[in-house]
């Protein structure tokens, strides 16, 4: 399938939520790197492809993943 076929796409910011993507079946389009002022982020655009409703992981927010991280720490 080329890119012309694809049907929907998402921007993930993690290799985590890259491969949760890439197990259910969404393909890398794009990779990239989100300069800030003293920082470098990850950025990896997604497409779906097939005539099915897309199936997106449960995934955390940022909220939630910081959280975790700071219960982790006590």
């Amino acid at each position: 399938m080329g890119l012309e076929d694809t049907k929907l796409t998402t921007e993930v910011r993690s290799i985590r939520e890259l491969n949760l993507y890439l197990k259910k079946g969404w393909l890398l389009i794009l990779s990239y790197v989100k300069h800030g002022s003293d920082t470098q982020e990850p950025r990896f655009v997604l497409g779906w492809q097939s005539e099915e409703k897309p199936d997106r992981p449960e995934l955390l927010d940022e909220w939630e993943l910081h959280e975790l991280d700071r219960q982790r720490d006590r």
